[in-house]
């Protein structure tokens, strides 16, 4: 019986063919991702986070990303600075800063990919 055809991985800019879906390293880092949401998710759903991030943004409003180069974007998301990996003492008193949506995407991404640990020397 005839199989369909291969096609690019369906991470951007992968170009291993597939059958369907991600290839072998992607995949990984797409399950990465979608675990590490999952597992955390109730953190974000209480009372004590809810009012934390809204102290947070009313603080400080701009993203502090945006910010460092003299953009004044309106702060979306609030950014745990030291990844907490579940750490719910860290999750609640660590320090955190206000991103917009773009630049807490890109943080994020680049923790989940192993770049997170990278710090500026400005």
């Amino acid at each position: 019986m005839p199989r369909r055809a291969l096609q690019s991985c369906a991470y951007p800019g992968c170009p291993e063919l597939v059958v369907k879906g991600y290839c072998d390293k992607h995949g990984i880092q797409t399950r990465k991702v979608n675990d590490h949401h999952q597992e955390w998710q109730r953190f974000y759903n209480t009372k004590r986070w809810k009012r934390r991030r809204k102290r947070q943004l009313a603080k400080e409003p701009w993203c502090a990303e945006c910010l460092r180069a003299n953009i004044y974007t309106p702060a979306t998301d609030v950014d745990h600075v030291d990844p907490h990996r579940g750490d719910p003492e860290l999750f609640f008193k660590g320090p955190v800063q206000s991103l917009c949506k773009s630049c807490h995407s890109k943080k994020t991404a680049d923790e989940v990919n192993g770049r997170g640990d990278e710090k500026s020397t400005e």
